[in-house]
């Protein structure tokens, strides 16, 4: 019996505008799923990727979402509960003293819905 296992796959697509613009911006989404084997899981980014693509006029000019690249494919096992996935860091835009008093019980997530 052949188990399935985990993958995440961080998508990276181009936003691209039609004139001199050319490269407008990068997006990158991340997507875990449950895949056969690291080809079939490297298949379904690709396919994941490509359905995520989408075009649009703005005025005269026209914009693409391109599927650009698959940043990252890594199998996370079988049987897996809870994951963890890291999103890098990014440069503070404001400055705190080191004895600053962080409140991570009283800053709720915002729901995206």
């Amino acid at each position: 019996m052949n188990s399935r296992q985990w993958y995440y796959a961080q998508i990276r697509w181009a936003v691209m505008v039609e004139g001199k613009e050319g490269l407008r911006h990068w997006e990158e989404a991340v997507h875990i799923f449950l895949s056969e084997n690291s080809e079939t899981a490297f298949q379904r980014a690709l396919e994941i990727g490509h359905q995520a693509e989408r075009s649009h006029d703005e005025g005269r000019r026209w914009v693409e979402s391109r599927l650009a690249q698959i940043v990252r494919l890594d199998c996370l096992g079988v049987n897996q509960t809870e994951f963890q996935v890291g999103l890098g860091s990014s440069k503070a835009t404001e400055h705190l003293p080191f004895e600053y008093m962080l409140d991570p019980e009283g800053n709720e997530p915002v729901s995206p819905f």
